[in-house]
């Protein structure tokens, strides 16, 4: 009876098409490791969003950020790897929806697009948990935008007064909160995860007098960095990585455990060529997945012909309806372009553009092509910054459809992400390295 109703439930799909399928998904058997994220989105304007990005939120540069766009009635439907459970965000229209999702769970989500605030809800897996803390999520993450920090080579001892006493204020509105819209338990252990991590992460600069004090801030109790309720929080992973930058040894003080494999994920995303045996992972699985030779291909076809503008030098130019990969290629021809794709809010693409001037320079008259692309940024932003980035080629994408088919199309994990665009115009990132990295200039001059 189990194998007949499955055939049934395929032969429906097949029949009533991708869209009401979205609607029945929560009755597909989903892999245990990924998750079905679909939904509806309806009253789209004229003008309107017409794409979705959808991020699994993962540390590992394997993660997934996956474009989504409706099909004519509104659906939408991803299967997205899904490793542990932990909140994951959708973005619409430079909203952010964050669920709690586990491996094995369908989410749908339900949006008005003509309501503004943007009118959303979500069902399927989790809907108690997820309806309450994504709502509260809208309202609650403005509180982290007024939080003052003093500066990050204070001492740890007058830092951490600070510190708490902001954790401690945004703490009582989140409790104020929670008590008036009566917050579920687990619901408020979410929001106040969120609260400690969400200055937490404007604090991963933090430096100390000296590496003993920067190192007591990161595993400071109020971190409690080995409770693997911490996981549950996307943003979690963010202290991690950042205590990791510094002190990658810590990994070996961390029993064998989710939060191990995380920092294990963390760690391969940002020490080239970091492994680890599979034996050392909890979840064996996840090992797999973080280390599988992918070859990946780009079909720029996907990014479909839009106007953006152009930097070069001195000049600043429109290009109307095109391509903006393919027109690199076509305005470059049989050069090596290395590809950077930023965001002017972003303070590593920033920092890694700075710290590259010298390599910029001593490609500049060669068969090397610096191009930055620019995402979801703000032109008045981007116009400021440009005079401090010598001997690279500027695009800005103003359109926010444009920029999420980049991403989708190049499956952008984060920001910065690097590409290398070779003399025949393929595209690919295996093995490249980052702007920063010591071992590009030497990767460059063997390509030319």
């Amino acid at each position: 009876m189990r194998n007949l109703t499955l055939v049934l439930l395929g032969a429906i799909s097949s029949l009533l098409g991708n869209a009401t399928a979205a609607n029945i998904s929560s009755c597909n058997i989903i892999p245990v490791d990924s998750i079905i994220v679909s939904g509806l989105i309806t009253n789209i304007p004229e003008n309107g969003s017409k794409t979705i990005i959808i991020n699994e939120c993962d540390p590992s540069e394997k993660a997934e950020r996956r474009l989504a766009e409706p099909d004519s009635a509104g659906y939408f439907r991803e299967k997205i790897p899904f490793s542990f459970g932990h909140t994951f965000t959708v973005n619409y229209h430079g909203n952010f929806i964050n669920a709690y999702a586990e491996p094995g769970d369908s989410v749908f989500i339900q949006i008005d697009a003509s309501k503004s605030p943007l009118e959303f809800h979500l069902s399927g897996n989790h809907e108690s948990l997820n309806e309450q803390y994504s709502h509260a999520y809208q309202v609650l993450s403005k509180i982290y935008w007024d939080v003052t920090l003093p500066a990050d080579t204070i001492s740890l001892a007058d830092y951490m007064i600070a510190f708490k006493k902001e954790v401690a204020r945004t703490r009582t509105l989140v409790d104020e909160y929670i008590a008036s819209n009566a917050i579920t338990s687990d619901a408020a252990k979410l929001l106040h995860i969120d609260n400690i991590f969400s200055i937490a992460n404007l604090a991963i600069g933090f430096q100390g007098i000296d590496k003993e004090e920067q190192l007591a801030f990161f595993t400071d109790s109020i971190f409690d960095i080995f409770n693997e309720d911490n996981t549950k929080l996307m943003i979690f992973p963010y202290h991690i990585k950042a205590l990791l930058s510094n002190f990658p040894e810590y990994v070996g003080k961390v029993p064998k455990g989710l939060i191990r494999d995380l920092m294990y994920a963390s760690l391969q995303e940002q020490e080239e060529g970091f492994t680890v045996e599979r034996s050392e992972f909890a979840n064996p699985a996840y090992y797999d997945r973080l280390y599988a030779d992918r070859n990946i291909t780009f079909n720029l076809d996907a990014i479909k012909q839009d106007d953006f503008i152009v930097a070069q030098g001195d000049t600043i130019y429109n290009i109307k309806a095109d391509n903006p990969i393919k027109w690199l290629v076509k305005e470059f021809p049989e050069k090596l372009i290395y590809l950077d794709i930023s965001a002017t809010w972003c303070g590593p693409c920033r920092a890694a553009l700075a710290g590259s001037e010298g390599l910029r320079e001593h490609f500049k008259n060669s068969d090397v092509i610096f191009a930055v692309i620019w995402l979801k940024s703000d032109l008045q932003a981007w116009t400021k910054l440009l005079p401090s980035i010598d001997n690279a080629i500027h695009i800005f994408i103003p359109d926010d459809d444009t920029a999420n088919r980049i991403m989708g199309t190049m499956e952008v994990k984060g920001l910065p992400s690097y590409f290398l665009i070779d003399r025949k115009g393929n595209i690919g990132n295996k093995d490249l390295p980052k702007l920063n990295s010591n071992a590009l200039p030497d990767f460059l001059k063997s390509k030319l």
